[in-house]
């Protein structure tokens, strides 16, 4: 079904361009994937024109969702849950490595020579003139039948640095290998460090990439393996026993200092870092009580890698589960009427009951109150 909508979204896009007067274009993904037998998930097209004017034309046609980004000259039509990404065909000056580059208006062949692979810089035609014409000036098709990841110009990565993570990903998802001379320019990279200049945000957008991947954890032994992000062997095996929930795990065994991380975030990368400790912790503890404590004080990313890593522990978990649903049988306001004043006292009383009922060592309301009075 969703195949349908996408080509029938798909379809109705190349219609109108066809129709139009504009120099249109499906661009990179689309036609690397195509040409791979894949079926294309990104519909990127590109013109010689206002991409935005033509974004707002097509969309009376398709009646979706439209997003302007007036900055970028680009424009994102959502429709049925696809999206096509319509921007004015442009070339780029980059003023400094890593740091975004200078844009303006350019023909087809000058935005496909800003692209970051040669897989990735081809375009075909949807325009009447020139209808399923290919472009493709850096010969990526060949290397595409060679099974090759390469860049376009030796200055690539340091350009844009956030490609050399790129490269890995595409390289793992096609089961590809580095071209010669991109492979050493890769390990260059690693020798300037040329990574450490991409700024916190550029770097977990990449990392995030990474693990949606099918298979991450070969990512990440092969970016350890580079130098980019060295990591021990139980820490790779670890990610790949975790694979796609390992990207918490991979953070917190790398320098996150620089990181844009939520503060939900920081503590799950935290408790990730201490999770040996916390293993053993649960491995001892015997009685219900500090099962659920230990984990409910976790984040559930955590608590699902720790099921991951230790079935062992399948046991426990159940009997977590179980608790959870208990309620306390006391509040605040009950101590309040058995006389107690109110302060920091009240928490740790309540704890302490609690802690007994999951223990069973306190089954009623009766039992808990009792057991307070005689304390009081």
């Amino acid at each position: 079904m969703v195949k349908k909508q996408k080509k029938s979204v798909l379809n109705r896009a190349i219609d109108f361009f066809f129709k139009s007067d504009y120099h249109t274009y499906l661009v990179g993904g689309y036609v690397r994937d195509n040409a791979m037998g894949i079926e294309p998930v990104d519909l990127d097209i590109v013109l010689e024109g206002d991409a935005i004017k033509a974004a707002r034309q097509l969309n009376r046609n398709l009646k979706g969702d439209l997003q302007i980004y007036q900055v970028f000259g680009t424009a994102t039509i959502t429709v049925n849950n696809e999206r096509i990404d319509l921007a004015t065909a442009r070339g780029e000056q980059y003023p400094n490595s890593a740091r975004l580059p200078h844009v303006f208006p350019a023909t087809i062949i000058h935005d496909l020579n800003r692209r970051d692979f040669t897989i990735n810089a081809m375009a075909m035609s949807v325009s009447h003139h020139t209808f399923g014409e290919i472009f493709d000036p850096f010969n990526g098709l060949e290397d595409i039948r060679k099974g090759l990841i390469k860049v376009l110009h030796r200055n690539s990565f340091v350009d844009d640095p956030s490609r050399l993570l790129r490269a890995f990903r595409y390289k793992n998802r096609f089961d590809f290998k580095f071209e010669e001379k991109t492979r050493q320019f890769i390990n260059e990279a690693v020798q300037i460090k040329l990574i450490d200049r991409l700024t916190g945000k550029r770097i977990l957008n990449e990392i995030n990439l990474i693990f949606d991947e099918n298979d991450p954890g070969k990512i990440v032994r092969e970016l350890s393996m580079y130098k980019f992000y060295p990591l021990s062997t139980k820490s790779i095996r670890i990610i790949e026993r975790l694979s796609r929930d390992g990207r918490y795990y991979f953070v917190a065994n790398i320098d996150y200092s620089k990181l844009p991380l939520s503060r939900s975030e920081k503590a799950i990368v935290q408790h990730f870092h201490k999770l040996d400790v916390i293993m053993k912790k649960l491995s001892k503890t015997q009685t219900k009580s500090s099962i659920f404590h230990i984990l409910n004080d976790l984040e559930e990313p955590v608590r699902k890698a720790i099921v991951i890593l230790q079935p062992k522990f399948e046991l426990k978990f159940k009997i977590y589960r179980r608790l959870q649903k208990i309620k306390p049988f006391i509040n605040g306001q009950d101590l309040k009427k058995i006389g107690l004043n109110e302060g920091p006292q009240f928490k740790k009383i309540l704890s302490r009951i609690f802690d007994q009922q999951l223990d069973g060592k306190i089954k009623t309301r009766k039992q808990a109150l009792d057991q307070i009075r005689l304390k009081a």
